[in-house]
């Protein structure tokens, strides 16, 4: 009678996993319009629904492309973005981005993913024992030359793996541009969406997107995503924080036991 569950769809995949991850497509939309972990939560479940890794992160990249563009857009209307100042970033972020995105498919990831937890933690320890983290700016005159390199090699990384990408975005903006919290995290949405967006295309062209599946989480990760904005926006740095520091120590921990245990 449940034959039909384990029968494979139009893309090779468990018709109830497509339900599955457009439940986790909506909670990711929420998490990374907070702290920009979304990719913690689908990223493994599209990893073990039997598809090969390009195309788990291709498809990834599509969902969260759309995601960070919603949240993102949460913010400009609310006012928390200045675009005449995030543009610099954003394009060196799409370019390294598209340079990331064009590597990944000619490369071997694994030593990256055996790096990465160790980043995690890093940036989970930095928000929580940093004790000037707030809403407020810290820096009026902030280290430019270093933000611009910073936004650089987020752009290489985020195209070329891109898990823990928007935390990462976070900590930078927080720690080399002085931003207040509030303010990084909406500034670090549309940068995140830049880099996506530049590797999502490459990965079209790449012909690596399970579209069906895509899109479904699309629509997924649009509903999370606004929740997601809305929440931060009502509640600023005191919902923010606590949610970076656990999304950054739960990502840390997962992928710890994936590539050591």
């Amino acid at each position: 009678m449940l034959d039909f569950l384990i029968t494979p769809t139009f893309e090779g995949i468990a018709v109830y996993l497509y339900f599955v991850l457009f439940l986790a497509s909506v909670i990711g939309g929420v998490v990374g319009a907070l702290s920009g972990g979304a990719g913690m939560i689908t990223m493994p479940l599209l990893l073990v629904s039997g598809i090969n890794p390009l195309q788990a992160l291709a498809t990834n990249k599509l969902q969260a492309c759309v995601g960070s563009f919603v949240s993102a857009a949460h913010y400009y209307h609310q006012g928390l973005v200045d675009m005449k100042e995030s543009r610099i970033l954003m394009l060196i972020a799409t370019l390294f981005g598209a340079v990331g995105a064009i590597l990944v498919q000619f490369m071997e990831i694994s030593l990256l993913s055996k790096i990465l937890p160790f980043v995690m933690i890093a940036v989970g320890a930095y928000f929580l024992l940093s004790p000037n983290i707030s809403d407020k700016d810290r820096a009026k005159n902030p280290h430019k030359i270093f933000l611009l390199i910073s936004a650089a090699i987020a752009g290489l990384y985020g195209g070329f793996l891109g898990i823990g990408i928007g935390s990462f975005v976070l900590a930078l903006l927080v720690s080399v541009g002085g931003y207040g919290l509030s303010k990084a995290l909406a500034h670090s949405r549309w940068v995140v969406f830049s880099i996506n967006l530049s590797s999502t295309l490459l990965f079209i062209l790449g012909g690596n997107v399970l579209w069906i599946l895509g899109i479904m989480m699309c629509v997924g990760q649009s509903i999370g995503a606004s929740l997601g904005a809305r929440l931060a926006i009502k509640h600023g740095a005191k919902i923010i924080r606590p949610i970076v520091i656990c999304v950054c120590f739960a990502l840390s921990t997962q992928l710890l036991i994936r590539e050591f245990f």
